[in-house]
């Protein structure tokens, strides 16, 4: 009788359905940037595929087949303008995917979207990397791995077998090997995974140009910018202004580095470390104690590196601009770890006469207002340090007022903010305020960054967030050098002193008690936060530096001492794990088997012991021979032994009888 090969069998309903449902979490995380006519294609072709199963539905043939996949690739093509990338890449393996379910009618089918499945929930790494998302995908693999299981049994004679419990073992059989592998394999020296395409300042951060709204965009946004460990106490929230791009040039709306753009500056010199206090280095004069702390930057799609302003050592691998901001090699596409030394009380001589020119660059026939109101505090202080006081009065005596949600700017929309509506976020106030000082003769830049920031006391670090974003200014004083004036300290010092928080509780106040609900929020996302800080530090910022430092302390930097480490602990692991996968085996025995053997144990006992190369048949026909009075019995269990071991179809009520049987044999 010939039997139909094992892959040539049609899929079983259950099988389809587990498979669907595992597909169905791998595209789910997804949806959020892929193309809508992509998510609706995937959607239609696995509800297609279900139908077929339970409701007997066609499936499609093969020239329907090529008409829908030449339509997705044109979907592809029109959205992103190319197949080649992250995300066009994504979005066609995903509807690629979702077409190959239209002809999976056998198991070797069902095997080729399980693959293509797994290679589609590595993909997500490409758009998150959190603990939420890695634990996410361990769960979308084990319903993958366990589709893949239940599609090699459908020839399995064992009752009651459990996919899932044994994709389960699997996977912890296979984290010895994972964590191995993860501390002992080469690292990789540039990221494994970039920084998410385009990718805009709303939800990165800081952009390279200050407009009206652009930092107050990020106002409420919770998303992390940095973490900061201190060496020592965290300094006084007033003192932590976080040094970002400085920018020098304006259009009479918008701001941005100009020709001084931040980038790395040629023969620019570079001081590793300022070694002692009140040291003069590149116009610099520090005072007082430094500060040392560890920074962990979050990815964002330029080169910056922010340090307490302002930074007075430089990390490996990074430079310093002429105006004291810290840059990177590269932009930074992955979690950045870095050290920094700064003073916060110093003083910044460095002014060269094209620095003055552009420092009072002004757009002639704009913010002709705030230009004119600039000249005329002119010819009333003859003290540049008197002038910026009246400014900072002006600011605080009038009704200017510091708002998250300022109105829309039309036109000039200095002279908008300061004549008209007077109701700004930091960008507004620093901007106008560099008007009014150059157009007084007072060289005068931007600095954006971050100020303050959140302590978390369980992990005892500080958390600086998008929210923190911060705009401020320095105005060159003759006898100071550049010295720092933040307008919106005239206007909110609450939000200097205390931090943007401060001013987020007194928008939220009377919609529900956010006292209250805030503390238990706050403590419930302080401690995640060190989860989310473990894995950033340990997982995510394991790169060649922290390895080589683990490598070291074992004797194994070397090329030839990684080699043996590697081979030495994957074959330790691999050998437990045989172990306890023998030891395992003889401890727990199929329940058949365990019984076949108390019966062969019965009729030891007599005398009639069965030799290791007999088979069940030759066995209970000796015993026949030797005892034809046990002949019923041992040719009943040995019948029911080979049905249920060898058979196609067994069932319970065979399987309980073949049981009883044996516990009432008495030979």
């Amino acid at each position: 009788m010939n039997r139909t090969p094992a892959a040539e069998i049609p899929l079983a309903p259950s099988t389809i359905k587990l498979l669907l449902v595992s597909l169905a979490l791998v595209l789910a995380p997804h949806l959020t940037h892929l193309p809508i006519l992509i998510s609706l294609f995937c959607i239609v072709f696995g509800l297609w595929r279900l139908m077929a199963s339970t409701h007997g539905w066609p499936l499609p043939g093969k020239i329907s087949r090529l008409l829908l996949t030449l339509l997705v690739m044109a979907v592809v093509i029109m959205t992103y303008g190319t197949i080649i990338g992250p995300d066009p890449g994504t979005a066609l393996l995903t509807a690629m995917l979702g077409l190959k379910l239209l002809e999976t009618r056998r198991p070797r089918d069902a095997a080729l979207v399980i693959t293509l499945g797994y290679f589609l929930t590595v993909t997500m790494a490409l758009y998150s990397q959190s603990i939420a998302l890695a634990i996410y995908m361990l769960v979308v693999i084990l319903l993958l791995t366990a589709t893949l299981i239940k599609l090699n049994q459908f020839s399995s004679h064992r009752v009651g077998s459990k996919p899932i419990r044994l994709a389960a073992k699997l996977f912890l059989q296979a984290v010895p090997l994972m964590i191995v592998m993860f501390l002992l394999f080469p690292r990789l020296p540039g990221p494994l995974w970039g920084f998410p395409p385009g990718a805009s300042s709303g939800t990165t951060g800081l952009s390279e140009e200050m407009t009206p709204g652009s930092i107050s965009n990020l106002g409420q946004s919770d998303a992390v910018a940095f973490r900061v460990k201190f060496d020592g106490p965290t300094p006084n929230n007033s003192l932590l202004y976080w040094r970002g791009p400085v920018l020098w040039a304006t259009n009479g709306k918008s701001w941005t580095p100009g020709p001084r753009k931040s980038t790395h500056p040629t023969g620019y010199p570079i001081p590793k470390r300022v070694p002692v206090p009140q040291r003069v280095q590149d116009g610099l004069v520090t005072m007082g104690q430094e500060v040392s702390y560890q920074v962990t930057l979050e990815p964002h799609p330029h080169n910056w590196l922010y340090a307490l302003d302002v930074p007075t050592s430089i990390p490996d691998g990074a430079m310093r601009s002429p105006d004291y901001q810290l840059l990177a090699n590269e932009p930074v596409m992955t979690l950045v770890r870095y050290r920094v030394t700064s003073h916060t009380r110093y003083r910044m001589d460095n002014l060269s006469p094209d620095d003055r020119q552009q420092a009072l660059q002004l757009v002639a026939g704009s913010n002709l207002k705030a230009q004119a109101m600039g000249r005329k505090w002119r010819s009333e202080f003859s003290d540049d340090a008197q002038l910026v006081q009246h400014a900072l009065s002006y600011f605080h005596d009038e009704h200017f007022y510091y708002t998250l949600k300022p109105p829309l700017l039309k036109g000039d929309t200095v002279d908008e903010f300061l004549f008209n509506t007077r109701r700004g976020f930091c960008e507004h106030y620093a901007a106008s305020f560099t008007v009014l000082m150059r157009a007084a003769g007072i060289p005068t830049r931007i600095v954006t960054g971050y100020q303050g920031g959140e302590a978390n006391p369980v992990g005892d670090y500080l958390v600086v967030r998008q929210r923190d974003a911060h705009a401020w200014t320095e105005v060159w004083l003759g006898d100071q050098g550049w010295v720092r004036i933040d307008p919106t300290a005239a206007v909110a010092p609450a939000r200097i002193e205390k931090g943007i928080d401060s001013i987020l509780e007194e928008s939220r106040q009377g919609i529900f008690n956010y006292k209250l609900a805030g503390n238990v929020w706050g403590q419930l996302r302080n401690g995640f936060d060190v989860l989310n800080n473990g894995w950033n530090q340990w997982v995510l910022g394991y790169q060649s530096s922290l390895q080589n430092q683990l490598l070291a302390s074992l004797g194994l930097l070397t090329w030839q001492g990684k080699t043996v480490g590697v081979i030495f602990g994957l074959g330790l692991l691999l050998s437990l794990i045989a172990g306890l996968l023998l030891r395992h085996q003889n401890a727990r025995q199929d329940p058949v088997t365990a019984a076949y053997r108390r019966f062969c144990y019965k009729l030891a006992r007599r005398g009639l012991a069965r030799a290791p190369t007999e088979g069940p048949i030759n066995y209970a026909d000796r015993i026949v021979t030797w005892r034809p009075d046990l002949a019923e019995e041992v040719v009943a269990i040995n019948q029911m032994y080979i049905a249920l071991q060898y058979g196609e179809n067994p069932t319970t009520s065979i399987m309980r009888r073949f049981y009883r049987r044996i516990r009432a044999f008495k030979p």
